[in-house]
């Protein structure tokens, strides 16, 4: 506890844009919580790694509030992920009505920072009052308001972010169609998958499936990701089948970067809603991908959560799961160099086609 030290407000320079909030006080980071998440937690344990003498917020990650046994565990992979980003320093809250199992893993992370990671502000508390462990703390909390109007989550909005009421709504987001939706887009697919197979056979070199691919892609994808458009049911389902193949989804996934992730999302989610089966697990992985580089690992969770339930086996999903679960942040990742997850998916197989052939 000797490395404690208080939460300072801090200023916004004159490089960084409007949208920059500045937290002052513990009812000030409890509301820019679900700005970092996109859907405000509930039940929850949260973690946020702060960088420099300014604790600029860094990596963040949400558990569900652990059971009393668990607390421990829940705090050493909290704390893990921490140190693997080299944290300065660390924000440990806890968000339930349930007071001891909130009070009792906030203290078993903070148990676990020093010495390397110093303590910014630990809290626990259940939406009305918070608490945190510090000498002649009041007892029975102190009083705090949240409101969808606080200036961390209007700047958030005013930048272009969504802050859902919790995370059901953002799983209903990536939530298979069903009814007349589910109906008509098998309807749709079909007919696309036919008319491709009319024209381009089932017989095209690599080479010549990605061109083929591309060719009827490109239009589609420069209107949606450029112009904003909407994708039809036909361009939907054009973008989902011919993602099943794999070299088709790599140069897809290669168009993929942490400056085109925002725009990716927004029409990968769009197609995520309206892609029937067999054709699930390589749409919702692209979406999962781009939310990942993104930072937005919530959102990338639930997709490939969704790729994997119709895809257990889905190789390049649970690689990316890996990753998130990892904690090997967008950085690291680009930091790994030219070689993508989808060429080290190659590679690997290459390796094994060579381990039977010997």
């Amino acid at each position: 506890m000797s490395r404690r030290r208080p939460f300072r407000p801090t200023t916004r320079s004159a490089d960084e844009p409007e949208s920059v909030f500045t937290a002052h006080d513990v009812p000030d980071v409890l509301a820019t919580v679900p700005t970092l998440f996109g859907f405000r937690p509930t039940e929850s344990f949260v973690a946020i790694a702060t960088y420099g003498p300014r604790c600029r917020f860094g990596f963040s990650l949400r558990l569900d509030l652990p059971e009393l046994e668990h607390a421990g565990t829940a705090a050493d992979l909290a704390v893990h992920h921490l140190r693997r980003q080299g944290a300065d320093g660390a924000i440990l809250l806890a968000l339930s009505d349930d007071h001891e199992r909130a009070e009792t893993v906030v203290r078993a992370g903070l148990e676990r920072l020093e010495p390397d990671i110093t303590p910014i502000v630990i809290a626990w508390a259940d939406g009305r009052r918070y608490w945190q462990p510090l000498p002649g703390f009041p007892e029975q909390g102190i009083r705090y308001e949240t409101s969808a109007h606080h200036e961390a989550v209007v700047r958030a909005v005013a930048a272009g972010q969504e802050v859902l009421a919790d995370r059901d709504d953002l799983v209903a987001r990536f939530a298979a169609c069903s009814g007349e939706v589910l109906d008509r887009m098998a309807v749709v697919t079909e007919g696309e998958l036919d008319r491709v197979l009319r024209r381009f056979g089932e017989s095209l070199t690599d080479s010549a499936l990605v061109g083929a691919a591309m060719g009827e892609l490109d239009p589609i994808l420069d209107r949606a990701l450029n112009e904003q458009e909407r994708l039809s049911d036909v361009e939907v389902a054009l973008v989902s089948l011919w993602c099943a193949s794999v070299m088709v989804r790599d140069e897809l996934m290669s168009r993929i970067n942490r400056d085109t992730a925002r725009d990716w999302l927004r029409v990968l989610t769009d197609v995520s809603s309206r892609v029937v089966a067999p054709f699930v697990p390589s749409v919702l992985c692209l979406a999962g991908f781009a939310a990942y580089l993104l930072g937005d690992g919530a959102q990338a969770v639930i997709a490939l959560e969704r790729s994997l339930a119709a895809d257990p086996q889905h190789v390049l999903s649970r690689l990316l799961m890996q990753l998130i679960q990892g904690g090997v942040s967008p950085e690291q990742y680009e930091a790994m160099g030219e070689m993508t997850i989808a060429e080290a998916q190659r590679e690997r197989a290459i390796l094994r086609q060579r381990e039977r052939s010997a």
